[in-house]
């Protein structure tokens, strides 16, 4: 959390930097490419976050109406994780193939990144979202959904 914190921070900073040089007529010729990467960076570091929290956006009138057949709500939660599962491992996939396909080309301003760290940001965070979830899954085989106190 606190990197993708750090990144987002990071991201604002560029942004407002280069606002403000581009007002005093000074270029900084950096500043879109490394606001680009601490942007996904953040988004995707968070992403982990949002997972472990069960923070994703919802209609939560499904969760209201199950929350009396805690049952019938573990086996939602549990169908809700194969589905994230499935698509994160589509990000992961696709992500790595776009990472080694680009490995070998520079930023053109930042020219000692390449641009295949773009791509390694959704791969690192969409794996460790797909390990956060098998954990719930493990957790909801085990001891059934129970929901986080701020969701009663």
């Amino acid at each position: 959390m606190a990197l993708a914190a750090i990144c987002f921070a990071g991201f604002i900073l560029m942004i407002l930097a280069q606002v403000s040089y581009r007002y005093l007529g000074i270029s900084m010729v950096f500043s879109e490419d490394a606001a680009r990467l601490l942007n996904i960076y953040a988004v995707f570091l968070g992403l982990v976050m949002v997972v472990h929290k069960d923070g994703d956006v919802r209609i939560d009138l499904i969760d209201r109406f199950l929350a009396q057949k805690p049952a019938l709500q573990t086996i939602l939660r549990v169908g809700y994780a194969f589905i994230l599962i499935a698509l994160l491992s589509a990000i992961s996939y696709g992500s790595f193939l776009l990472m080694q396909a680009n490995w070998g080309f520079l930023l053109p301003a930042i020219p000692f990144l390449h641009q295949g760290h773009i791509y390694l940001a959704p791969f690192i965070g969409s794996i460790l979202s797909i390990i956060v979830t098998i954990s719930k899954l493990h957790r909801y085989f085990t001891h059934g959904y129970e929901p986080a106190e701020d969701q009663l």
